[in-house]
């Protein structure tokens, strides 16, 4: 596994609780290039998981593999113009 850095993306989850019906985005960790065990590799986003249960905070995890992912969003680099 190799891992970059991911500024400017999120992971898209449906929100049940939004009453617009609009996704939640969630900033991405990094960027990590995973080889699965037949020797196919795919790029997945890495997410912060909500702590639930036994879930403890801090906690990392593919977004593909979180309930309700949807797809990445870019929302481009906010930069401060220099002084």
């Amino acid at each position: 596994m190799s891992i970059a850095s991911a500024p400017g993306w999120s992971a898209s989850f449906e929100d049940d609780d939004d009453p617009l019906g609009e996704p939640r985005l969630v900033t991405l960790i990094a960027w990590a290039l995973v080889e699965e065990g037949g020797g196919e590799t795919r790029v997945v986003g890495l997410v912060q998981k909500p702590t639930r249960g036994e879930t403890p905070p801090g906690t990392f995890g593919f977004a593909d593999e979180s309930d309700g992912f949807t797809g990445y969003s870019n929302q481009g680099l906010k930069t401060k113009r220099a002084d």
